[in-house]
This record gives structure tokens, C-alpha cells and sequence, in this order.
């Protein structure tokens, strides 16, 4: 991109870079001890946070496969800008 400094399209602002994440969280499995006489039921789940980028997909117009046909797709990451003053997000896909 240019050295030039955005400006948001509803209110004039300055707009920053950045770009689109979210955050999940998935349940690990509870393990137990039988050997011992004793599970770990009473420790709590155990909770891993899983940081993922969002993606923009489209068909490529093209059909894959030998026996059953698919559409082609690919996948671009998605950036973008935000107004420090109204808020305003604007969003670009890059290949």
C-alpha cells in the first residue's frame, strides 16, 4: 500500500490498520486414573484459547475431482481499517 494515511469514508477520521481475529476456546479432554483409584473430575475443566484469522473464500469458476465434481474455491486473508473517531470498519481481502 501507499505511505498515504486513510480517511474514513462517513466522518473524515484518521482510519488504522489491522485486521480480523477472533479468539475460541475448546474443552480438553478430562483425564482419569484408574490405576490410582481416582479421577480428576473435581480439578475443573481444563480450557485451551485458540486464536483464528478470518478468511473471505469464492469459487473460482473451476470443477475438481476424478468421480464427483466440486467447485474450485480459494482463500484470502482478510485486512483491513478503522475510524479512531466514528468506529467505521472497512475490510479488503489480500491474496
Amino acid at each position: 500500500m501507499s505511505d498515504v494515511k486513510p480517511v474514513c469514508p462517513k466522518c473524515g477520521g484518521e482510519m488504522v490498520e489491522g485486521k480480523v481475529r477472533y479468539t475460541t476456546e475448546r474443552a480438553a479432554a478430562q483425564p482419569a486414573m484408574p490405576t490410582m483409584g481416582f479421577s480428576m473430575e473435581g480439578l475443573g475443566r481444563m480450557v485451551d484459547s485458540v486464536t483464528n484469522s478470518a478468511f473471505w473464500e469464492e469459487k473460482t469458476g473451476e470443477r475438481t475431482g476424478l468421480i464427483f465434481k466440486r467447485d474450485e474455491t480459494r482463500k484470502l486473508k482478510l485486512n483491513g481499517h478503522r475510524c479512531t473517531l466514528c468506529g467505521y470498519v472497512e475490510l479488503y481481502a489480500e491474496e
